[in-house]
């Protein structure tokens, strides 16, 4: 699940049997209906962005239990000190801090290095910007200079593929290695979100090859489909609902009642990550050649919260017959 974070993806190799095996032509048509998975934050003529798989970490389990364990070596440290105070003898003060100091530094600073550091006070997402318009991919790493990645649709050197977790080894999520001549992986980035079955990262593959290939009026296969679910505003809605998201359905009829305080701790948890991290801004000149017609007629509307769109009865409805149909996958 934290793949690409802990461990990071590894670089300067050649691509292993399971990638080759996995990858995803520009060209080829996947035989799924394209779907965004819940990972497209912005549609229209010129552009289709993304988040990438971090978003649906930001926040969540292991941030709350990384502080929750940073709090209790720091707050067990400064209890000990406060006792040696209290009893006013020199010399366990001292054994204390000389001791115990070492290891609630290090204790945290490998926290932080192995987690919280990535999560806090960074970015709320990472976007992956598709410009059908000029061919180019936009990879967003930072808000400085050099901060955004820029490569050719169609290079051969620009591999998809679907990846897979390393700490959970049934996650899939969309992978881009980018290579050099000799065919060995220099960077990785993602696209959308990860899930549990390769078949959701074929149809958000889908839609970004017609999107690229065929145009924004070729790209969805129901009028339903045609809807941005996906919100990045950082807000109490918002972080409620990324958690029954993560949560999944199963748990879904316990969220107000046996099981509020881990998704109010969660929710809290991720509002503050969020309320922390600064929000990603794409290059002017990356802006100016993204810049969307006045009255495109493929822009979709972007939701101020999550699924705001999706009340309709023809939604609901599209939304049953995709979940029946993912089911055969089983």
């Amino acid at each position: 699940m934290l793949t690409g974070w802990v461990p990071r993806f590894k670089v300067d190799r050649e691509l292993d049997d399971y990638e080759r095996s996995c990858h995803l032509s520009y060209h080829t048509s996947q035989k799924f209906s394209p779907d965004d998975a819940i990972g497209v934050v912005r549609f229209n003529s010129t552009f289709i962005e993304f988040v990438d798989r971090t978003f649906k970490l930001k926040g969540m389990l292991v941030t709350a239990v990384s502080v929750a364990s940073l709090l209790l070596v720091l707050g067990m440290f400064f209890l000990v000190i406060a006792e040696d105070l209290v009893d006013g003898d020199v010399g366990p003060l001292i054994v204390s801090v000389l001791v115990l100091g070492p290891i609630a530094v290090g204790g945290t600073a490998l926290i932080w290095a192995a987690y919280l550091g990535k999560d806090l006070f960074q970015y709320t997402h990472y976007p992956v910007r598709f410009n059908r318009r000029t061919g180019k991919i936009h990879f967003f790493r930072h808000n400085g200079t050099g901060g955004v990645v820029t490569l050719r649709w169609g290079d051969p050197g620009v591999y998809f593929h679907i990846g897979r977790g390393e700490q959970s080894r049934r996650l899939r999520d969309l992978r881009c290695h980018v290579l050099d001549r000799d065919r060995k992986v220099q960077q990785t980035f993602t696209v959308g979100h990860f899930w549990d079955h390769e078949n959701r990262v074929r149809e958000e593959w889908e839609l970004i090859r017609r999107y690229m290939e065929e145009g924004p009026e070729n790209c969805f296969d129901h009028p339903a489909d045609r809807m941005v679910a996906l919100s990045t505003r950082v807000t109490w809605r918002n972080c409620w609902m990324m958690v029954c998201l993560m949560a999944g359905t199963n748990l879904h009829p316990f969220r107000w009642n046996l099981l509020f305080p881990l998704y109010g701790g969660l929710t809290l948890s991720r509002w503050l990550t969020m309320k922390s991290c600064r929000a990603p801004v794409f290059p002017p000149e990356i802006e100016a050649e993204c810049a969307i017609a006045p009255g495109d007629p493929y822009r979709l509307p972007e939701p101020s919260y999550m699924a705001e769109f999706a009340d309709s009865l023809e939604t609901e409805e599209r939304s049953i017959e995709r979940h029946r149909q993912r089911q055969q996958w089983r």
